[in-house]
């Protein structure tokens, strides 16, 4: 009985555990996750506007160049935000992983820009589940589609 069940494991669960795609995108959601997370907090903690974009499939994450333009609507956004473990440059990208959204940014106040879905998904993709960000409070949290 134990090696019928054994087998009956290997055959259904293991190719899942092996499945390079699978795990490439669930870390990739999650760094997705808590970059959106980080811009927020900072945004927050430094009173000083946080974008984070969506170039073709990666996403990075970027602040006024001066201390003046925080705050201002018309600034731009062109000095990267510094991971604080890396010391590199705030960005993210992961082959075969696609990831779609619309750039947002985050506000002194915690707010953001727009209220906003983000997916990330391989070709392979079997799970529903997608990044929200509510406008209103910057809230930023896992959600997922009805069946």
């Amino acid at each position: 009985m134990v090696i019928v069940m054994i087998a009956i494991l290997s055959v259904t669960a293991l190719p899942k555990f092996f499945e390079k795609n699978t795990f490439a995108e669930r870390a990739f959601f999650a760094d997705v996750l808590n970059a959106l997370r980080y811009a927020q907090k900072l945004a927050v903690a430094t009173h000083c506007d946080v974008q984070v974009s969506f170039p073709p499939d990666s996403y990075e994450l970027k602040r006024p160049a001066t201390i003046a333009e925080c705050g201002d609507p018309t600034s731009t956004f062109d000095l990267a935000v510094i991971h604080p473990s890396t010391g590199s440059a705030y960005k993210g990208r992961e082959p075969g992983v696609s990831i779609s959204g619309t750039d947002i940014v985050f506000y002194a106040k915690g707010d953001a820009s727009l209220g906003s879905d983000i997916k990330v998904a391989t070709d392979i993709a079997s799970e529903t589940k997608k990044i929200t960000i509510v406008k209103e409070t910057g809230f930023v949290y896992v959600s997922y589609d009805a069946p």
